[in-house]
């Protein structure tokens, strides 16, 4: 069981297609087999958390449509009811996007390990430090390791990102056809065995992150 003693709060980032609202879907549900009281804030226009949780016949977290400015204000009733709250921010800055890392405990910076992609992400890296956070990025539709080794994407992406000094998680979420596939089906990471290796990207994550939020708490 990841550690996790205190209500965290946990804001998204990312740009279209990223992984950003899978990531959300996928940790939430996690969180939520442990017996965490969960729920995601779905500040994306876009609203696919809303949609999977709508199309879901028995959702274990919770799924909240909002908008980013009222995000603050949500914040600490959330974290009084729950003790994960996810945030899944548009793929675009807006007014209260910098209030929205201040307040929140930790910031995750999804993205895949290609050049736009990574422009983007470090884009986002920029605005959340300019708030005063340190986000974590993850690498997101990672092509697979080969006997142990990291694809040339990869380890080009990991580069570029030490070099502009962002924190980068030591794992990848590996690129698998079942992800779009649960989402469809109104599904979830955690609808699979423990042993499956697409579970097990997303739980090293979420104890990646758990661990990050205990210490910084």
């Amino acid at each position: 069981m990841t550690k996790l003693t205190n209500s965290i709060s946990l804001s998204l980032w990312g740009k279209g297609g990223s992984g950003k609202s899978t990531t959300a879907l996928a940790l939430a549900s996690l969180a939520a087999a442990e017996g965490r009281r969960t729920v995601v804030l779905d500040a994306d226009p876009q609203r696919s958390a809303s949609a999977w949780y709508h199309s879901s016949k028995t959702p274990s977290f919770a799924v909240h449509s909002t908008e980013v400015a009222a995000v603050p204000g949500l914040l600490g009733r959330a974290k009084a009811r729950y003790d994960l709250v996810i945030i899944d921010h548009p793929p675009a800055r807006y007014s209260g996007s910098s209030q929205i890392a201040q307040s929140t405990d930790l910031s995750l910076i999804v993205a895949r390990p290609y050049a736009f992609d990574l422009t983007l992400a470090l884009e986002w890296v920029g605005i959340v430090q300019r708030a005063g956070a340190e986000p974590l990025v993850a690498l997101t539709a990672a092509p697979p390791l080969r006997l142990g080794a990291m694809a040339p994407a990869v380890g080009g992406a990991r580069a570029r990102l030490r070099q502009a000094h962002a924190t980068t998680w030591a794992h990848q979420i590996t690129n698998r056809l079942i992800y779009p596939d649960l989402i469809g089906r109104g599904m979830t990471i955690a609808d699979l065995p423990e042993t499956t290796a697409a579970r097990a990207d997303y739980a090293r994550l979420l104890t990646a992150l758990c661990d990050k939020g205990a210490s910084n708490g």
